[in-house]
């Protein structure tokens, strides 16, 4: 079988065994509430840019179809498209057969593959600007580039570069990369004036990020700056959490390869042109070792530099291939190790499809307060079973006289976003959130487009066993009274997975 057979072949199945599990298993805490983004379009957000929210419009043909596989639908096309795309880079800078390596090795990034490439993340359309944008440095760095085409690829780079800050503010790290290039090996570059009009392009294309957050007092960056200010001590877990995380998302087998390819690297033992490999560099080891430095100091999380991972394994890609030679990939042991690595990811994520749909009861605590705490697969089941035992008690309560009402109300993002896409929308009921802005979020905003609350109405509160919430601890300044709650068990495989607590709040009596 020829390379580019074996990688049609790749997409074709990755492809396959995504979209599975795209039907397989209901959205996450994060998924949902990039939904939540989409149903009111904004120039940015509380948490991050808009294109994750464009990219849920444009795969669920405008809002017509919310069920999660077309939520996820665009990481799934972007995933192939940015495996050909590597395909593509790779095989210019070296051979097919490096090609279909670095193919393999981002098949077998969880990062790049999952979290990019299955889920509904910001990290999705991020992915995809970003290698766009990394081909255009390779070939800027590229020593036989003519003038005008340089000058078009830094046209184009600043369009690339600006609409992936304008999926996730990480995207700044590509501009670093071409700066730090051109100050220690190409200087050229900063005498060039495309160089400043790239710079003018990606400045205009995030404008509206600043122009949002002008209006919004720049909440976006107070907030997320107090997340990472170095203000505490030597964090070690922290650290260690970070570094073992980037190895476990971006695959051990991955890593190891990646390290190998940088000890050659060290001692100028990679074949290909070196300005190249100064660029792939410069657009990863940055985002790295900040991410790490700001670790010992404040939590991060792993994925956060998952970016800068798709440098390194084409650097890993290029030197475990020939130069030249038949476009085979050969057959000692490192060179298998991508496969293995991708067949093991691709056991992981059927392993975690049965494990979120049948393991039978909870993997989290046992105890009736607290069944299903601690059980990160709870995130990923069951909502429309909820949503369906609402349904049936809201229906006795009307029949009974009790309330009509038809709001339902969170004191939290999560599982707010969950309730609000799997329960309040598809019976046609009305979702606020009422919390302070560090736990509603973007529903502070998404509120002002939602009907009220007024005096005299009642409204619901939903809470879970695995993520409990008193409402009288938050709301019975704003309720007349709160009644006993309504305990539903669910199950799963027959066991008592978790309980839904359903309360209702009578005679709303805030502003």
């Amino acid at each position: 079988m020829t390379v580019k057979k074996k990688l049609v072949a790749l997409i074709l199945i990755a492809t396959l065994i995504r979209c599975i599990s795209a039907m397989a298993v209901d959205l996450g805490n994060d998924e949902v509430y990039y939904l939540s983004y989409a149903h009111h379009l904004q120039w940015n957000y509380f948490d991050h840019p808009p294109l994750v929210a464009l990219l849920i419009r444009l795969s669920t043909f405008n809002l017509h179809f919310t069920h999660a596989f077309f939520v996820r639908l665009g990481p799934i096309l972007l995933a192939a498209i940015n495996t050909l795309m590597l395909f593509n880079l790779v095989r210019k800078l070296k051979s097919e057969a490096a090609g279909f390596i670095v193919a393999l090795l981002f098949t077998a990034s969880a990062y790049c593959s999952v979290i990019s490439g299955l889920f509904i993340m910001p990290d999705a359309p991020q992915i995809c600007f970003w290698i766009i944008g990394i081909r255009l440095l390779t070939d800027i760095a590229s020593p036989n580039i003519s003038r005008s085409k340089l000058n078009l690829n830094l046209i184009l780079f600043g369009i690339a570069a600006g609409l992936c800050i304008m999926s996730k503010i990480h995207g700044v790290f590509l501009w670093f990369g071409l700066l730090l290039y051109a100050l220690t090996t190409y200087q050229k570059l900063l005498l060039n004036r495309y160089f400043y009009i790239s710079g003018l392009l990606t400045a205009a294309i995030i404008s509206p990020i600043l122009i949002w957050n002008i209006h919004n007092n720049f909440i976006t960056y107070n907030f997320h700056s107090s997340r990472v200010t170095l203000n505490h001590g030597i964090h070690l877990l922290g650290f260690a959490r970070e570094l073992l995380g980037g190895i476990l998302y971006n695959s051990p087998i991955n890593y190891l390869l990646i390290v190998i390819a940088l000890i050659a690297i060290s001692r100028k033992k990679l074949a290909i042109n070196p300005q190249v490999i100064k660029v792939l560099l410069f657009t990863s080891l940055p985002l790295i070792f900040v991410l790490l430095f700001t670790s010992l100091f404040r939590d991060t999380l792993p994925h956060w530099s998952g970016p800068a991972y798709i440098s390194l394994i084409i650097l890993a890609a290029c030197h475990f291939a020939p130069i030249s030679g038949p476009a085979t990939v050969k057959s000692n042991f490192l060179f298998k190790l991508p496969y293995v690595a991708t067949l093991l990811l691709f056991l992981i994520v059927f392993s975690g499809v049965v494990l979120v749909n049948y393991f039978p009861g909870t993997i989290g605590k046992q105890e009736k307060e607290t069944l299903g705490s601690g059980d990160f697969t709870l995130d990923l089941y069951g909502w429309q079973d909820l949503a369906h035992e609402f349904k049936l008690l809201r229906q006795r309560n009307i029949s009974a006289g009790i309330s009509n009402t038809s709001f339902i109300i969170s004191n939290k993002w999560f599982p707010g976003a969950h309730i609000d896409n799997y329960v309040t929308q598809p019976l046609g009921l009305s979702f606020i959130a009422i919390g302070n802005l560090d736990n509603i979020h973007t529903y502070a905003w998404l509120n002002h487009y939602r009907k009220p609350l007024k005096n005299g109405d009642d409204a619901y509160f939903i809470t879970l066993s695995n993520n409990y919430a008193n409402p009288n601890l938050q709301y019975s300044h704003l309720f007349r009274k709160i009644t006993k709650s309504v305990s539903i068990p669910q199950l799963r495989n027959g066991k008592p997975v978790r309980n839904m607590l359903i309360y209702l709040l009578k005679d709303y009596r805030g502003k």
